[in-house]
């Protein structure tokens, strides 16, 4: 039997959980690190410098187990299929995937992920940006950033 979970909300978002082979478990809110946003360099000139874009959000996600609330369920973490919907369009939003299996191999040869707006898209899309991975304490995340579309469902 498949547990089908509430949608999680935080910060003006929407992670949508609640369909099946969804596999979202938890969502927290990454606090700006202030001193990290006004430290510009003391040896560094503006002209040269390139600021990378601020996210308007960052949250870090866990996932369930492979196959969870089934009688298949593992320990592996694999994959990640959650929906998202925010309140207001063009955000620009940074996720976390934490405590991933450990997929650097497939990440350092080009796989992204995907996303699908519905219902205005039929297909599936590549995340614009290359995602990033770490791996400390034995944690694997894989982060990306994503773009809200400019028409928000209500």
């Amino acid at each position: 039997m498949h547990l089908v979970m509430e949608d999680i909300y935080c910060s003006g978002v929407t992670f949508i959980r609640n369909f099946d082979s969804a596999n979202l478990a938890k969502v927290e809110l990454v606090p700006y690190d202030i001193s990290v946003l006004s430290n510009t360099g003391s040896h560094s000139s503006a002209s040269t410098r390139i600021i990378p874009e601020i996210p308007d959000f960052e949250f870090n996600i866990w996932t369930t187990p492979d196959c969870g609330g089934t009688e298949f369920e593992n320990g592996n973490r694999t994959w990640f299929y959650f929906g998202l919907r925010a309140n207001d369009s063009s955000l620009l939003i940074k996720l976390n995937i934490v405590d991933l299996n450990k997929q650097a191999k497939m990440y350092s040869q080009g796989m992204t992920p995907v996303y699908k707006v519905v219902p205005s898209r039929n297909g599936w899309d590549r995340i614009r940006d290359k995602p990033t991975y770490a791996n400390e304490d034995e944690i694997f995340t894989l982060s990306f950033r994503y773009r809200t579309p400019d028409n928000p469902l209500p």
